[in-house]
């Protein structure tokens, strides 16, 4: 009896033993345990990426595009909200200074000193008070758009030099033509965002929004407002001095 009392309890543990092990937890090969990421720093975003090549036929420096430059500078300087972009009323809504037939209605082909825009740009009542006064140089160029026949012109360039990218003679022009009209001083229309100095700039480059609005990335505000995407010369311009540190040389 006692016998069968001894082979029936080993029969029973050899049965747990069995069923334990078909339970236990199976780790992968090599002996490591996947671990939940979960809570992993998220890693930092990659680089810019560059925009296209620049194609298309060659600009001559001689020529001032209204596309390429009247064009984006009035609409930064002259139409932003409020202003003459053909919504505003009163005054303002005298003139549209963000289209070509709007533009042409306020200078005499041919006659840049007997055009009223240049008139009101050099007696300073145009930009208005609070807002960046356009450059001696902008105005030289819109004299000289409008003495070459105030043209519906634009360009393409073939070249683009990204390898000699400076903030004072590659960025600030084109934050000059692009930005500064409404990003600047007590421009209210700018959101708050001034970038009329380098350090203001660096904290919209440091945060990502410069790059995100200018190339219309997801997530971020179109720059410039209302008007086309930055050529992609441009973009490039600006990518790669963000890429090289974003330094104030």
């Amino acid at each position: 009896m006692r016998a069968t009392y001894l082979v029936l309890a080993l029969l029973i543990m050899v049965i747990l033993i069995n069923f334990s092990c078909q339970h236990e937890i199976q780790f992968p090969k090599g002996g490591s345990v996947t671990t939940d990421t979960s809570s992993s720093p998220t890693p930092p975003p990659p680089p810019p990426p560059l925009p296209p090549p620049v194609i298309g036929s060659s600009c001559s420096p001689d020529t001032v595009y209204f596309t390429n430059t009247i064009l984006p500078l009035l609409t930064s300087n002259c139409a932003m909200s409020g202003c003459h972009n053909g919504l505003s009323t009163g005054d303002a809504g005298d003139y549209t200074l963000n289209t070509y037939a709007g533009i042409l209605k306020t200078v005499k082909a041919g006659n840049a000193t007997g055009s009223k825009l240049v008139s009101v740009i050099s007696n300073g009542s145009m930009p208005p008070k609070g807002h960046t006064a356009i450059t001696s140089a902008q105005l030289t160029e819109i004299e000289t758009w409008i003495n070459q026949g105030a043209l519906n012109n634009t360009c393409s360039a073939t070249t683009c030099d990204t390898t000699n990218v400076t903030y004072s003679a590659s960025i600030t022009p084109i934050l000059q033509t692009y930005c500064t009209g409404c990003h600047s001083g007590g421009a209210t229309s700018g959101g708050g965002v001034d970038l009329s100095t380098y350090a203001n700039v660096l904290v919209q480059v440091n945060s990502g929004k410069l790059w995100g609005d200018v190339s219309h990335a997801t997530g971020y505000n179109a720059m410039p407002l209302g008007g086309a995407m930055l050529s992609a010369c441009d973009l490039n311009i600006i990518n790669s001095w963000i890429k090289k540190g974003a330094l104030n040389n």
